[in-house]
């Protein structure tokens, strides 16, 4: 019968692997739901970003790119979504020429917008992103930005109709929200 000796040396080595191999596993993310839950506490809005992205979390994988890219397309689809709302609202009859050029300013403003969040995402998409390419994403997500908040200056002072108003700014704030969540994370790209 053979002993199962080994020398000291190469039982030191096992030891090591199988330590570093426990640090390592230690420090993944529990699961892909904590790792977007974790991410999202570095974003303006959390608990939206959370809820919006949660969905997502198979294919999100713990990548900051697809996560971001996830992000992107909450916020490109919600603008998307905001627009149709708007341009229904264009075509009513129940709106004064004021709210008319408020909501035409709003149209071309998510139009813009929703062009800068398709290049962002269109970019982001392919794998060997440079610095300077990473640049022009965030450079877009706030053009984007930008544009949503143009499109609520027209809210200011009484040149609306208070519930056509509220109605407007609650669709502008939560788009305004979700893009400042995809900015925040396009800074955590490398």
């Amino acid at each position: 019968m053979e002993s199962s000796y080994l020398p000291l040396p190469i039982k030191a080595i096992l030891l090591i692997i199988l330590i570093n191999q426990s640090n390592i596993a230690k420090s993944q993310p529990i699961n892909d739901t904590q790792f977007i839950k974790t991410t999202c506490q570095s974003t303006p809005y959390p608990s939206l970003c959370l809820s919006s992205l949660s969905a997502d979390a198979a294919t999100i994988h713990g990548s900051y790119r697809l996560m971001t890219i996830a992000a992107l397309t909450v916020a490109l689809t919600r603008t998307r979504s905001a627009s149709s709302v708007i341009q229904s609202l264009a075509k009513s009859n129940v709106l004064t020429p004021r709210e008319g050029y408020v909501v035409s300013d709003c149209i071309e403003e998510f139009g813009d917008s929703i062009e800068e969040l398709k290049m962002a995402i269109v970019e982001l998409k392919d794998n060997d992103k440079m610095r300077f390419e990473i640049e022009d994403i965030r450079t877009w997500v706030s053009a984007a930005l930008t544009d949503d908040d143009t499109c609520m200056d027209g809210f200011v002072g009484d040149t609306m109709n208070d519930s056509v108003k509220e109605s407007m700014k609650k669709l502008v704030v939560d788009i305004v929200q979700l893009t400042s969540i995809a900015l925040s994370l396009v800074s955590l790209l490398k």
